[in-house]
């Protein structure tokens, strides 16, 4: 099909409409930008819950997540507390990305940082205080609970380096 003119616009508008993924990335970026001042803090988190009821996923909306963040389905998506994410992440469904904040750490000290052009294959779990670096991939049922290097990609249980993307 050709998707040039007005086809183009229609297809981005229906896809906007339609599409739980980006129904789930607004009600995020609502929800964070409500999140920053204590006046509207409380607003942000029915916010999250429709998110849950409606696509299957959970953005907590204190995340830091840069712009592109690409949901390829939404089902059973989780990002916890205290993550960062740079731009352009590309995650796919059944994923968690969360912090050990159960031992009396702060979301600073525990949390996963991502860098930019990550991309995160279906049902991986990225743990705990570790750093994915920037243009990683992480394959597919992989649990990743130590640091990633930029461009490389590494699968496994626990995730191990396959092979340097760069």
């Amino acid at each position: 099909p050709n998707f040039t003119g007005l086809n183009y616009w229609i297809r981005v508008i229906a896809k906007a409409l339609f599409t739980p993924a980006i129904h789930v990335t607004v009600l995020y970026r609502i929800s964070a930008a409500l999140y920053k001042f204590p006046l509207t803090m409380p607003l942000a988190f029915p916010l999250r819950t429709f998110a849950i009821i409606w696509a299957g996923t959970e953005i907590h909306p204190s995340v830091k997540i840069g712009p592109g963040l690409c949901i390829v389905h939404s089902q059973k998506v989780v990002i916890g507390p205290g993550v960062v994410i740079g731009s352009n992440l590309r995650i796919h469904h059944g994923c968690t990305i969360a912090g050990d904040l159960g031992r009396g750490v702060t979301p600073s000290t525990a949390c996963p940082v991502l860098g930019d052009d990550v991309t995160i294959g279906l049902d991986a779990y990225v743990m705990g205080p570790v750093t994915v670096g920037d243009g990683a991939i992480i394959g597919a049922q992989s649990l990743v609970n130590k640091d990633v290097e930029p461009y490389t990609l590494v699968a496994g249980s626990p995730a191990k380096l396959i092979r340097n993307l760069g």
